[in-house]
């Protein structure tokens, strides 16, 4: 069942994450990463440049992510 305005007729186009089930799988693996990050931070202290290279791959992650979901394709766009 579509909700109004759906730009899926049918069902939804296969091999495409929506945001329905993109933010569950988004938001698990920040958790995760979250508290491995914690764990590490407090109990090894001297690996704490690993929770740093975590957070740099996680914030370039989302720019990317940001940019392919917001880029507009096609010719004419006006």
């Amino acid at each position: 069942m579509n909700m109004p305005g759906s730009p899926y007729l049918e069902e939804r186009p296969s091999g495409l994450l929506t945001w329905p089930l993109l933010m569950p799988i988004l938001l698990t693996v920040f958790l995760l990463e979250g508290l491995v990050g914690t764990w590490v931070w407090f109990t090894f202290p001297s690996y704490r440049i690993i929770v740093y290279v975590i957070l740099g791959i996680d914030l370039t992650i989302l720019i990317i992510f940001f940019i392919v979901t917001t880029r507009q394709s096609g010719e004419n766009l006006e």
